[in-house]
């Protein structure tokens, strides 16, 4: 049985969408000292290793998803929360954290409410971490804006008087600095 190292180390070797920015995750959590981390979207759950793999014996992850929970093992600093990261119920039983990573529909819309909903439970001097703001257009979204994701953390940004970096790598990685 491989433990989380294993994972960890395989998921970074294994070409995905995502896997150029896995260490980042890793060292955000050691940067931070995140005690928690919440993750919007798993998919096939290459993130929620990164981050179980980084919390692991210090902290524990959050994950929320309208799918089935990704089977990649049970953790003890895992709890998986399956329902829409946007209704009322599902938000009300989250913790603050020191990261929220969001990878969801990329549709500007609800990214954005994504963005003004959560920057509310992320602690004062966290982050939150939006994926692909290099996708030009994302399944089924209509054909403006183009690169909704990148979009909307520009105008949540300026409309918050936050700063932001973009890693343009693996379909884009914003870092939104909450003070």
């Amino acid at each position: 049985m491989l433990t989380l190292a294993d994972r960890y180390q395989q998921v970074c070797r294994t070409p995905s969408d995502i896997y150029e920015h896995l260490p980042r995750f890793v060292a955000l959590v050691d940067e931070l000292d995140a005690e928690h981390v919440i993750e919007l979207g798993t998919r096939t759950g290459v993130s929620t290793v990164a981050w179980l793999h980084a919390l692991d014996g210090r902290g524990r992850l959050t994950s929320v998803d309208i799918d089935s929970r990704p089977d990649i093992g049970d953790y003890e600093h895992w709890t998986f929360i399956q329902g829409d990261d946007l209704d009322s119920d599902v938000v009300t039983r989250l913790d603050p954290a020191d990261v929220v990573f969001i990878d969801t529909s990329h549709l500007y819309e609800h990214t954005i409410r994504e963005l003004n909903v959560y920057r509310h439970l992320v602690k004062p001097g966290g982050r939150i971490i939006c994926h692909d703001t290099m996708l030009e257009r994302p399944e089924g979204a209509p054909a403006r804006p183009r690169f909704p994701v990148m979009v909307a953390v520009n105008e949540f940004c300026a409309a918050e008087n936050l700063r932001w970096t973009n890693d343009a790598k693996c379909w884009g990685l914003a870092e939104i600095h909450i003070p």
